[in-house]
């Protein structure tokens, strides 16, 4: 229980920054990784919109899911909708719970079995008659909640059309939340407790063990794993997982660039980290990607993956950027 409550600690350290902070001040949009510098400047533009202009009629459903120690009805969560109905006034949108305690879902978000809360997601999105049609729905994950999006995808056969996540784990992360410059205390408990990682007890109750991805102890991931090593396809590869994500017409990937809370920011962009070197393999150089192992190679063959940046920390997000992923994507 001393070992559960420590882990617990050193995730809370960045709780908070896993909260979507939506802002009016000027910021850099989410950029498109291009070489085509033309369309690169037209994108650093900020997207300004207002009521009078005209704005498609037609916008299928939007799911959302909120980010460790938020909850589905938090102020941040509130503010999300808020700007989006601003901007498409009739939309509609789920966000995502677990428990309809405002606090109960947000302690959801850190203490439970994270296979056992998709199944139950995809049964709350399956009984709400507006996401029930033929064109689907798109969805917007914040922090883990864009990872536990696209494993719902892949689980349960979800009608998602684009599906845009923001600094997700999706390859997982390899170290806690960073300790100040030469503190050797914090260090060395943070290497103790990713030591205790995965351990049965911590795998099946801590949410963010369960994305925990040890490179430099691979086996023991792959043997361990509670969640992310099956949604990812690394342990048996499972075809069904692969049809129903290859089925996307979008999938957006938005890294924050200077993100110190996922570590490696770059798996927000599914890349891998090399075990002996640490440095960032780029998505079409993983196994993951090499293997195909749930259609990503696919999906960036078809042209229906993109890599955005925004110039902010974790979950740092300007009203402009966000507008303009609701421009292109919803």
């Amino acid at each position: 229980m001393l070992i559960f409550n420590h882990i617990i600690e050193a995730l809370l350290l960045s709780h908070n920054s896993c909260v979507p902070k939506i802002t009016d001040l000027p910021s850099s949009p989410a950029e498109p990784i291009s070489n085509d510098q033309q369309q690169q400047q037209q994108r650093q533009q900020p997207l300004l919109l207002n009521k009078d202009q005209e704005i498609a009629k037609n916008h299928l459903p939007l799911v959302i899911w909120h980010g460790m120690g938020d909850s589905y009805n938090s102020s941040s969560m509130q503010s999300v909708e808020s700007l989006l109905h601003d901007y498409i006034p009739d939309l509609f949108i789920h966000s995502v719970y677990i428990e309809e305690n405002s606090r109960k879902d947000a302690e959801a978000s850190i203490i439970g079995d994270v296979m056992e809360q998709t199944l139950q997601v995809c049964d709350q999105l399956n009984a709400i008659p507006e996401l029930q049609n033929e064109s689907g729905f798109n969805a917007i994950g914040f922090s883990q909640g864009g990872l536990f999006l696209r494993g719902a995808i892949e689980i349960c056969g979800l009608n998602v059309k684009n599906l845009i996540t923001y600094g997700s784990p999706h390859q997982g992360f390899i170290d806690l939340p960073k300790c100040e410059d030469g503190d050797w205390f914090c260090q060395k408990k943070n290497d103790f407790l990713k030591k205790q990682m995965y351990k049965p007890n911590i795998q099946n109750s801590v949410v963010q063990a369960q994305y925990f991805r040890d490179v430099k102890n691979f086996d023991q991931y792959i043997e361990s794993s509670n969640y992310l090593k099956f949604v990812n396809n690394e342990f048996v590869k499972d075809i069904s997982y692969y049809d129903n994500f290859s089925k996307l017409e979008k999938f957006v990937m938005i890294m924050f660039l200077k993100d110190e809370t996922l570590v490696p920011k770059h798996s927000a962009w599914f890349f891998d980290t090399d075990p002996t070197t640490g440095e960032m393999i780029k998505l079409e150089d993983t196994e993951g990607y090499k293997n195909d192992l749930i259609a990503l190679k696919k999906l960036h063959d078809q042209k229906k993956i993109e890599f955005l940046a925004i110039n902010g920390e974790h979950m740092e997000i300007s009203e402009d950027s966000f507008k303009l992923i609701a421009h292109d994507y919803l």
